[in-house]
């Protein structure tokens, strides 16, 4: 006999409670002696037949309350000897399944995650019935899959089951914190055990950080009952002359770009060994491989990699994922869920920029703006990739900001109030501004009232000035080698480095950094040394600065032949608010703007996850929008949000890489990990099992007879008191009689 809620037996001392109201009320009855009372009095008979009732309606009480006590204790009875009979007392089982890449690994027909699944499903058949099980799952971040342990065994299965394709990096020691966390709050039984099923890999165990390892010694012994923990390593046979090819860092020229713009994807394949690779490469866009994009990569030997790069037309306008993909065939590849990397871009429509001109020109091509406007909107094109808007600097508010993406300050000498305050709240908000100053620039009051000794949005304090607006003579170049954004690297021909080179810049200010929160970073010196480009996060936003002027009077920069597709590309790096930030996390929710028309009532979206399953995003309605939330994003890759008006929005989650490098725990590793507390790795002990409890037995659950006993002493104890009332009013008329 066993309990599933053994607390609930302490509902065995109601049975006292019949006892003591009848013991309360005989205290309390007086007994009055008169002359008549010997005409009332009962036959002896009659007084023992009543007695005898009440006893037996006293008991029949008593017997109701137990049953009740009994029932929500949940009594389970096993059939069969063993050492359970007698008296072993249940437990709680957490079972830690290792979610790391590694455990899709392909070999022999199967992979460690199959594998832990079936050893997880025979743990919960060798568990006693009153057993409870929890399932945390142990990705880049731990998550209790099921909580608080259960000893209903279609749970324990469905959790099991459910349980997300593994991906990325593992954190072992973060799960058996979660652990601990559900034995010290859920857990209901006297005994414990934590059982971990992992692919024997040592990136998962974060040795590194022996800090981690000691605090979590001090929890577990912490804890009222410190649980055993078992760790089962499981491996698969993998073909020695297999080669397991992998896709990484993938990266695009730029995350936005306008409709018919060409974009450049490119990644790196490497062979994880063991054997030589030789597949191919294909270019991905929204899950499908372009046609005629394949090219063949390799053979490369184990630990050898190379770059592929591909190049595409992007029309739609709209979110779309991009990336790199070996294809099916050739050599087979035991872990093909590194086989492909991707990136989001974004196809968006002209893109807004605003053009503040602080010196117009007084023939065709002299203004500070001209060269810009024309390179932004060239004549003739019906369908340019910006939409450009010249202003005059008394004109800047906040109204000419809204809907804007970028804005050009061109040789203006100063902003009224009201615009710089603009500018200071736009840049916050995710907006991107360009500072190119000219001759008119007024550089204190730039500094003054822009930079604010780095506490403003400038990026850099503006200097002395270097060389004379009026002279044409080149002063400084700006220097290819020096160039460190993808703006640069975007308009490399052929690898060769940018024409940009072979302008001359006729007068420069000299650029001075300061430390700033975020620290403002140089994108591009001059051959003199000094920074020609410098760009800083502001907030949401982003700002930089150019040292000269991009007019005839700075030097011949318009006239260079990258010129224009270097503004294009510096245009698209403002009008990204965070092109080298870094995806989301596993674990961290998904939060995604929906500019689709949402009906009122609508609460949910449907997403599909990176491994085909199903999902909802949850709608939330703010006052700064409309938001999809997606909570849980257990799986690294590619998220697909399905909007209601057949358009898809892409987000990526990525994960650590480094269990893409197998590394066996060692036996040193295993000592270290196994020392001062009692964890156990059982394939070191195969004479120990893998949970101390025997076979299950077969059980019968207790409390449905209990309850139905209980309702049928309810019906005795009725018919019990109406049956004492009726013998105590007869007795009474008799008596009177």
């Amino acid at each position: 006999m066993s309990f599933a809620n053994a607390a609930m037996l302490l509902g065995m001392l109601g049975v006292a409670i019949p006892v003591l109201i009848h013991l309360w009320n005989r205290r309390r009855v007086p007994t009055i002696d008169w002359g008549a009372m010997q005409f009332l009095d009962l036959s002896p008979r009659s007084r023992t037949r009543m007695r005898l009732a009440e006893w037996l309606l006293l008991a029949t009480r008593m017997l109701i309350l137990a049953l009740v006590a009994l029932a929500a204790a949940r009594p389970i009875w096993s059939s069969g000897l063993g050492p359970t009979i007698g008296g072993e007392a249940p437990k709680d089982v957490v079972i830690v399944v290792d979610a790391s890449s590694g455990m899709a690994r392909q070999g022999g027909g199967s992979s460690p995650l199959a594998e832990a699944k079936a050893w997880a499903d025979l743990l919960v058949d060798q568990l006693g019935p009153s057993d409870a099980v929890a399932v945390v799952r142990a990705g880049d971040r731990a998550r209790a899959v099921l909580d608080p342990p259960s000893v209903d065994r279609s749970r324990i299965e469905a959790a099991l089951d459910a349980l997300p394709s593994p991906g990325g990096s593992a954190d072992l020691p973060a799960a058996l914190g979660e652990a601990f966390r559900i034995l010290e709050q859920s857990g209901r039984h006297p005994t414990s055990e934590v059982v971990i099923l992992t692919d024997g890999d040592r990136n998962p165990w974060q040795l590194d950080e022996p800090g981690r390892w000691q605090l979590l010694r001090a929890l577990h012994n912490r804890l009222p009952n410190p649980p055993s923990i078992t760790v089962e390593s499981i491996e698969v046979p993998v073909d020695p002359d297999a080669a397991d090819g992998e896709v990484m860092d993938a990266a695009a020229s730029r995350r936005l770009i306008a409709p018919g713009g060409t974009i450049r994807v490119s990644a790196t394949v490497r062979n994880l060994g063991p054997g030589p690779l030789e597949r191919s490469a294909e270019l991905v866009v929204d899950g499908a491989a372009v046609p005629g994009s394949t090219r063949a990569v390799g053979p490369l030997a184990a630990g050898g990699s190379v770059v592929v790069e591909f190049r595409t037309v992007l029309s739609t306008i709209g979110s779309h994922a991009i990336g790199v993909r070996l294809a099916a065939g050739g050599t087979e590849d035991p872990l093909p869920l590194n086989d492909a990397s991707a990136v989001v871009v974004e196809v968006a429509e002209a893109l807004p920029v605003t053009l503040v001109e602080g010196k117009p020109g007084l023939r065709p091509m002299t203004g500070s703006t001209d060269f810009l406007r024309v390179a932004l909107m060239p004549l003739g094109d019906e369908a340019p990739q910006f939409r450009a808007t010249v202003l005059r600097p008394e004109d800047l508010n906040a109204e000419a900001l809204e809907g804007q993406r970028v804005l050009v300050l061109a040789n203006v000498d100063a902003l009224e109030p009201e615009g710089l305050a603009a500018v200071a709240s736009w840049v916050e908000q995710g907006g991107g501004v360009l500072v190119v100053p000219g001759d008119r620039t007024d550089a204190e009051f730039w500094n003054r009232m822009a930079f604010g000794n780095g506490n403003g949005w400038l990026p850099a304090r503006i200097g002395s000035l270097l060389g004379q607006w009026t002279a044409r003579s080149a002063i400084a170049r700006p220097l290819p080698t020096s160039f460190a954004a993808p703006v640069f690297g975007a308009i490399a021909r052929d690898g060769a480095p940018s024409a940009l080179g072979s302008a001359a810049l006729f007068a420069a200010f000299a650029l001075e950094l300061v430390e700033t929160d975020p620290p403002a970073e140089v994108l591009a010196r001059l051959d003199s040394g000094d920074p020609w480009l410098v760009e800083r996060s502001i907030g949401s936003g982003r700002a930089a600065i150019l040292a000269g002027s991009l007019d005839a009077d700075g030097g011949t920069l318009p006239a260079n032949p990258d010129f224009v597709p270097f503004v294009h590309e510096l245009m698209f790096r403002l009008a990204d608010p965070a092109p080298d930030a870094s995806p989301t996390r596993p674990g961290a929710p998904l939060v995604v703007p929906i500019d689709s028309p949402l009906a009122e009532g609508r609460t949910t979206i449907a997403v599909r996850t990176p491994s085909g399953r199903d999902a909802e995003a949850l709608i939330d309605r703010t006052g700064d929008g409309v938001f999809a939330r997606l909570p849980v994003t257990d799986e690294p890759g590619l998220y697909r949000f399905d909007l209601p008006d057949d358009r898809r929005l892409y987000r990526l989650v990525t994960a650590d890489q480094a269990e893409a490098t197998r590394l066996p725990l060692s036996t040193a590793d295993r000592a270290t990990i196994a020392e001062g507390w009692p964890l156990n790795f059982a394939d070191d002990d195969r004479s120990r099992p893998l949970v101390s409890n025997t076979p299950n037995r077969p059980s019968r659950p207790l409390w449905r007879g209990l309850i139905l006993a209980a309702l049928a002493g309810l019906c005795l104890e009725v018919w019990l008191t109406r049956r004492l009332a009726r013998r105590r009013g007869l007795a009474a008329v008799a008596g009177a009689n």
